[in-house]
């Protein structure tokens, strides 16, 4: 992948480009941004301009051989470790065609993607043991081609605490091998590899980047693109869902679940949770994504009224439901609890019994 093709972050890139040219690469470095920011497609790039026989200042040529097979993520001295469940593979190289079918379609996937794409997604993926002894195996040989050997670790969230056997591979790692780890948060990460690597922190997409991307790849206008892109909150993975129009069937499903809790309903809202909660996790994901875009502009309904980017069904919503909300504190009280929620269902809880739980805590704060 070149930098061309990573949506947006042009300072990012210009940033690595003129390290890498000054010969400044830091052996272990961490890419870490939100869901959606591009930080895989950013760290893929970097490693195709590192290893690239021709490159500019601007870019790698994406015409020699070692760009030809990283274009197919075939490169020798290319590794790639992710999280994935014990049932599908012992080692991460098991599952490398199916790595790069999915990251070809789609370099701004997100972990239940990748879940889905493995036909796995009510599984629990990690990074094993096992496949942390491949990674030390493959790093001790030489380079086959290139100048550098890299290691590509996508989401080292889910490496647990096996993964301090790699310590002494960060420390000390073989001649010319470059660790790229790429992560959404560094909250999840172990304390031990936070402190042997250097953060390369990837902003949210600005909103005119995804714009331009839903109207080129999407075929958007332009006005409802800038619509969407507001709203994505700098989430090209939302801007894509949003893009679909699958806000128009959240928004009926949000509207009907916070009449029920509003007019005390509990049977009602416990029978809407049950139902509900029977849907994948993808839906369920993007459900919360918008509720919780909804709460929000809930919250600036008085300071914003008309500007939210909102529809107008939407904008009519809001309107009303911000007039039940008595205070700030109150609709802050609410967003948290949707987005613990939200993290919950993401982390295999139980959506049923989340979505009870949470209709009895809405009716109790709406009284």
């Amino acid at each position: 992948m070149r930098f061309e093709e990573v949506i947006g972050q042009r300072d990012l890139a210009a940033k690595l480009r003129k390290g890498a040219n000054d010969g400044r690469i830091a052996h272990a470095q961490l890419f870490v941004g939100a869901e959606g920011s591009g930080n895989l497609a950013m760290a893929l790039a970097y490693a195709q301009y590192v290893q690239c026989t021709n490159s500019t200042a601007e870019d790698s040529c994406g015409v020699c051989s070692s760009c030809r097979k990283h274009q197919t993520m075939m490169h020798p001295d290319m590794h790639y470790s992710f999280p994935f469940s014990s049932n599908k593979a012992d080692v991460a190289s098991e599952l490398y065609p199916e790595w790069r079918k999915a990251v070809s379609g789609n370099p701004y996937m997100n972990y239940e993607m990748w879940m889905q794409e493995l036909g796995a997604e009510n599984k629990q993926g990690n990074i094993p043991i096992k496949e942390c002894h491949a990674i030390i195996k493959s790093l001790s040989l030489k380079p086959f081609e290139g100048d550098y050997k890299i290691l590509l670790m996508w989401l080292p969230e889910f490496l647990g605490a096996e993964g301090n056997v790699l310590l002494k591979l960060f420390e000390e790692p073989p001649q010319k091998t470059l660790f790229l780890l790429v992560a959404e948060s560094t909250e999840k990460i172990l304390s031990t590899i936070l402190s042997r690597v250097q953060m390369v922190r990837v902003p949210p997409l600005l909103q005119a980047d995804i714009s331009t991307k839903l109207q080129t790849d999407v075929q958007l206008a332009a006005e409802e693109a800038d619509r969407i892109a507001l709203l994505s909150a700098g989430n090209y993975i939302r801007a894509v869902e949003l893009a679909h129009n699958e806000e128009n069937q959240y928004l009926e499903a949000f509207r009907n679940w916070m009449g029920f809790c509003f007019q005390k309903k509990l049977g009602q809202a416990a029978a809407w949770a049950d139902t509900y909660g029977g849907n994948g996790r993808e839906q369920l994901k993007g459900f919360f994504l918008y509720s919780l875009e909804i709460l929000r502009a809930v919250m600036v309904h008085p300071y914003l009224a008309g500007k939210s980017g909102l529809n107008s069904d939407e904008e009519a919503f809001v309107g009303k439901f911000s007039a039940i909300i008595s205070s700030h504190a109150q609709g802050e009280l609410l967003y948290n609890w949707f987005n613990k929620a939200s993290y919950e269902i993401e982390r295999n809880g139980n959506a049923k019994i989340i979505l009870t739980d949470l209709s009895f805590k809405v009716t109790r704060l709406l009284k």
